[in-house]
């Protein structure tokens, strides 16, 4: 009999294609929903996209709750937890987001150590990594870097992803079962139903044609293949254990974005943005906006993100960015969500 995985949020983006990327792998896996409603869609989604669904099942399970989750993890070799919150609008709060991320991850680190778990794998981010640090970081960021979550220049996200991603840590200190995390950086790629999420809702925008003028900034994208293919092996590889692994193909300027989307779909090429909005009016409206805020500290900064782990430990060979802009577009084209 294969291995049982617990896939904690199973009906993200990611973690759809990390359960096709196991199925396909011949583990039996989990999925952890908040309802019996969202079971069916996300059954229906993976049954659609060829998984094999007989060896799939369901648990409800609730991030803020601490029921059921010795019942989730009952039997399971490894644990791949991907649920933690990503809202589509920052708070004022910074922290507003961190009592579920790291309530939540302990939950489950906990209940896996109870339950003699052999590996966990942890979603986090480069969220985690690269936000809070003024000009005097430099561009080359590295798994040894933490985001600082005293600054006041970072994002509810980022905090709620660092403070979780070292709660995980702390909490397999003193033993129980091996921890490794992914890192991905803006996560692109196929859509496997109408759900867009907050990564996608950008390229719709953009496809769209709502939004003409855009920040001058840049930040590191990856495909949602080579993203769920770093689960697997972050899973299976003995060296994996205990480290953390940056997931990235390239970075993209939102402008480079606009392009790669006229490229993928020529008929949008009106529509994408034209304009790079000058700094101080960025600065300007950050005064009112919480999108605005988030985008100054990274205005003008470029930064180069090490993947040499990833590649090396975990075998991926990542696509480009563009490669992953495209097939978000096809989906999105093809799903109906854009004209």
């Amino acid at each position: 009999m294969s291995d049982l995985i617990l896939l904690t949020g199973i009906s993200g983006f990611i973690a759809k294609h990390v359960a096709l990327e196991l199925l396909a792998a011949g583990y039996r896996v989990r999925g952890t929903v908040r309802s019996a409603a969202k079971a069916a869609l996300v059954q229906e989604t993976l049954k659609n996209a060829g998984g094999a669904v007989d060896r799939l099942e369901f648990v409800e399970a609730d991030l803020t709750q601490d029921n059921g989750w010795d019942a989730a993890v009952a039997g399971c070799r490894f644990v791949v937890h991907t649920a933690s919150p990503f809202p589509a609008r920052q708070s004022k709060d910074r922290y507003a987001l961190v009592p579920i991320a790291r309530g939540g991850t302990l939950r489950v680190v906990e209940a896996a150590s109870r339950a003699g778990v052999e590996r966990i794998v942890l979603t986090s981010s480069v969220a985690a990594i690269y936000y809070g640090h003024d000009a005097k970081q430099g561009p080359h960021y590295s798994e040894s870097n933490w985001s600082n979550v005293e600054s006041s220049h970072i994002s509810d996200y980022a905090v709620s992803k660092t403070e979780a991603e070292r709660a995980a840590w702390k909490a397999v200190e003193a033993g129980g079962p091996e921890l490794a995390v992914v890192n991905p950086a803006f996560v692109l790629g196929p859509m496997l139903d109408r759900e867009t999420g907050t990564s996608a809702e950008l390229i719709r925008t953009m496809l769209m044609g709502r939004l003409p003028a855009v920040p001058d900034i840049t930040f590191g994208i990856v495909d949602v293949r080579d993203v769920a293919r770093a689960h697997l092996q972050a899973m299976t590889v003995p060296d994996a254990a205990g480290r953390r692994f940056i997931l990235c193909g390239g970075s993209l300027s939102m402008m480079e974005i606009g392009q790669s989307i006229a490229l993928a779909e020529p008929s949008a090429a009106s529509r994408v943005p034209k304009l790079v909005l000058p700094d101080f009016l960025v600065r300007a409206a950050a005064i009112f906006t919480g999108k605005a805020r988030a985008a100054v500290p990274e205005l003008g900064r470029r930064k180069i993100l090490g993947t040499e782990a990833a590649e090396r430990t975990l075998g991926i060979d990542f696509r480009p960015p563009q490669v992953a802009v495209a097939a978000t577009v096809r989906s999105l084209k093809e799903l109906g969500l854009a004209n």
